[in-house]
């Protein structure tokens, strides 16, 4: 698969995850259903959380986002607080935003130098194309995350 096939996809996860975060009121965002530990709204900004500290920490190349939220919504993490209309805003934001610079940084050569680390189901990243490639896998488990958690917050549509 080439390098532009990648990004493609990751754009087009990315669009879906906007247009999902739109299509919730701010209650069913923030919902945590019964045997759940997460919401909708948090599976929205940990893949962000993820992708900055896959793409971006592997490289040792500074977040392109707040590192307070790559903390707040980094793995083992949990929803600590309710997330408001201009917070989720902002998630919105970041999910473009995030991907934009990840693409801008790539052309500019930022992502030479990877620390190999194995990651969930001992999958090693040693340089950015298998880090894009198992950011592109975690997105769509938490995609089906959401999936899953929408069935149980009384989404209509």
């Amino acid at each position: 698969m080439s390098m532009q096939s990648l990004f493609t996809i990751s754009l087009q996860n990315r669009k879906a995850y906007k247009k999902l975060l739109e299509s919730f009121t701010i209650e069913q965002l923030n919902q945590i259903p019964q045997g759940f530990s997460n919401n909708i709204a948090w599976n929205a900004a940990h893949i962000i959380a993820v992708q900055q500290r896959i793409i971006y920490g592997l490289a040792q190349v500074p977040y392109a986002v707040e590192e307070s939220f790559v903390n707040e919504f980094n793995r083992g993490t949990h929803p600590t607080r309710h997330y408001d209309e201009t917070f989720i805003q902002q998630i919105g934001e970041k999910l473009q935003y995030s991907f934009e610079m990840m693409t801008s940084d790539f052309e500019a050569g930022k992502f030479k130098e990877y620390t190999p680390t194995k990651l969930a189901l001992n999958f090693e990243v040693n340089d950015f194309e298998t880090a894009l490639t198992f950011n592109l896998f975690h997105e769509s488990l938490h995609m089906g995350q959401i999936m899953t958690l929408r069935k149980f917050v009384g989404f209509s549509n």
